[in-house]
């Protein structure tokens, strides 16, 4: 049994890149629900779990819109149709493929080091969002920070066992 689980090389690698998958998709239901206020705050937090690609979505938040939903605020039909689910979408783009882009880093063996570098980098803000979030002066907020601080402590568990040698030289063989 120990030796099945010790060739599974690519568990800590999907358990990185799924919790911080989910940390995106848990911030962009909070948010888009309004259960974090104003969606200033989840989107400022958007901003800085999923970095480069937060910049390149939010520019581009107005233009896909349009792309996706053409009607204009003229329109006396305006939002009656409106695909909600797009907006889900469009906050949660830049950090799926963040997350993507991070699990390919992680499982290769030429970038895993810049995949190790982007995951401390990802958890880390991971765990800003969930320790300000906890602590937030805003009383109504503050149960919702919970689930970042696990997303993030789940991220460095798998970062240091993705760090860690391959298992096959410590597991002993039946011969």
């Amino acid at each position: 049994m120990t030796q099945a689980i010790a060739k599974v090389r690519g568990l800590p690698t999907a358990t990185v890149a799924c919790s911080y998958g989910a940390a995106v998709l848990t911030l962009t239901g909070l948010t888009q629900d309004g259960h974090l206020g104003d969606a200033m705050y989840g989107v400022m937090s958007m901003i800085l779990m999923a970095f480069p690609l937060s910049l390149v979505g939010g520019s581009l938040y107005g233009t896909l819109q349009q792309l996706f939903y053409d009607k204009k605020h003229e329109d006396p039909t305006y939002g009656m149709d409106y695909p909600y689910g797009l907006d889900h979408f469009l906050m949660a783009w830049p950090g799926i493929v963040t997350a993507i882009v991070l699990a390919f880093l992680l499982a290769w063996r030429r970038t895993r080091a810049a995949g190790r570098v982007t995951g401390w980098f990802l958890a880390v803000a991971v765990i800003v969002v969930g320790v300000t979030t906890t602590f937030d002066g805003w009383g109504p907020r503050r149960p919702y920070g919970w689930p970042f601080l696990v997303y993030g402590l789940i991220m460095i568990t798998g970062l240091a066992a993705v760090r860690r040698p391959a298992m096959d030289k410590t597991v002993t063989r039946n011969a």
